[in-house]
């Protein structure tokens, strides 16, 4: 058991790794009543080709990783979320583009929801039928948020953003994708991505961690595990351009909105550097686009932005973007709005210390939610960055840094989507 504490934000955790190989991190929180466990594979809607050691590669079908998480929650025993319930435990999990996580938390004894934990996840039992049933379901799922404004409004930006990157794919993939979803192709997707050796479970606990140790080894001593050949995504060539510069798309609404977004083009290739070069940008924009800059309550007044405004920054590996949005009829002049200002966009350092104080108390004050702390430690571990210093990259920025990031930004790269009323609105 290896024991890795920081004393800046008094946190103390205990990592094993399991016979089975799968690597088990504790939070020990003493004091603390309630229990948290995640147990998460790095395999989620962007993973769509993967390679093995051996120089194999699996092509993904778009919607697998969620078409999977949908499935694992089927028992032929019953209802897991209601055997959780009746235990004391709420359970869920959730597929995103890097990740797919399985949790569930608990102010009653952890031993039994735990071992429910690890043996659903750890038997995938489906059948030809079932899998065709499910392909209903998920298609109206699809139907039901393509005709939610906000979700389609990001996932049209994407689709317009990237070329070859999985973000233009939604994450629960398409209806061609879906209805393609075999039995034999989920399979395999859970062979390569749901070994012991290929997951991490985080437990955010008052129980002594040795004990969690114990009750993991145990149950997974009772299984056996098949040998399969370690997988990675392989990487993405993403061209520098955007795949539509417009795109217009019609909803029965009551208001207009777009999305301007400038495709940031960068070779980083730390973990650590990215997000340093993600917060500088996060941190100008902070302080020209919200109430700390003097003139956003005028733009408020004249109707330039919308309560709705707000941005979004996101660098990764291969990819970078800037995204406003806006509840606005004319995205001609939102477009010029923004140019102008992110032209003129400044930053003070009595400001970027302001903004630097409170993100680092915001990253304190997350420590205190056990589930929010341990998907936290997930991405970090997964992006092959260490935890604490992640929480506090964001002050090693300097003015320096802000102005070095100002490169990334092409005004002429960008796309514009917007939603347009149907005539029947």
């Amino acid at each position: 058991m290896n024991k890795i504490s920081n004393q800046r934000f008094n946190e103390t955790l205990y990592e094993q790794m399991l016979s089975s190989g799968l690597r088990v991190v504790v939070i020990h929180k003493p004091g603390y009543i309630g229990s948290s466990a995640l147990l998460a594979t790095p395999f989620g809607g962007m993973h769509t080709k993967l390679k093995d050691n051996e120089g194999n590669i699996f092509d993904i079908l778009p919607g697998s990783a969620h078409f999977l998480e949908h499935k694992l929650f089927e028992s032929e025993e019953g209802d897991i979320m209601s055997a959780f319930t009746e235990v004391g435990a709420s359970v869920n999990a959730f597929t995103s583009y890097e990740e797919t996580v399985y949790y569930f938390s608990t102010s009653n004894d952890i031993d039994e929801p735990l071992n429910m934990l690890l043996n659903f996840v750890g038997d995938l039992r489906i059948s030809e039928e079932s899998v065709e049933k499910e392909k209903g379901i998920i298609i109206q799922e699809l139907r039901m948020y393509a005709q939610m404004p906000d979700s389609r409004l990001v996932n049209e930006t994407y689709r317009s953003l990237f070329v070859e990157h999985p973000f233009s794919n939604d994450i629960g993939g398409s209806e061609e994708s879906v209805s393609s979803i075999t039995k034999a192709h989920l399979e395999l997707c859970y062979h390569l991505n749901y070994h012991p050796q290929r997951m991490l479970l985080v437990v955010a606990t008052g129980e002594q961690p040795q004990r969690i140790f114990d009750l993991v080894e145990k149950n997974h001593a009772s299984k056996t595990f098949d040998n399969v050949p370690l997988v990675q995504s392989l990487p993405i060539n993403e061209p520098n351009h955007v795949y539509r510069k417009n795109h217009d798309f019609t909803l029965d609404v009551q208001s207009l909105k777009s999305t301007i977004t400038f495709k940031l083009n960068h070779s980083i290739q730390s973990e650590r550097e990215r997000k340093k070069a993600e917060w500088s940008l996060r941190l100008l924009m902070e302080a020209t686009f919200s109430p700390l800059n003097p003139a956003y309550q005028d733009w408020m007044d004249e109707g330039v932005i919308s309560d709705f405004f707000g941005f979004e920054v996101d660098l990764g590996e291969g990819y970078g973007l800037l995204m406003f949005y806006n509840e606005t009829d004319d995205s001609t002049k939102f477009e010029e709005f923004l140019e102008k200002e992110i032209s003129n966009s400044t930053i003070s350092d009595a400001t970027l210390e302001q903004l630097k104080r409170r993100y680092l108390g915001q990253a304190f004050r997350s420590l205190n939610d056990l589930e929010d702390m341990a998907i936290s430690f997930i991405r970090a571990t997964f992006a092959k960055a260490d935890f604490f210093e992640s929480l506090t990259w964001v002050e090693d920025i300097s003015l320096k840094d802000i102005e070095n990031v100002r490169n990334l930004i092409d005004l002429d790269n960008k796309c514009i989507v917007s939603i347009k009323k149907s005539k029947s609105s």
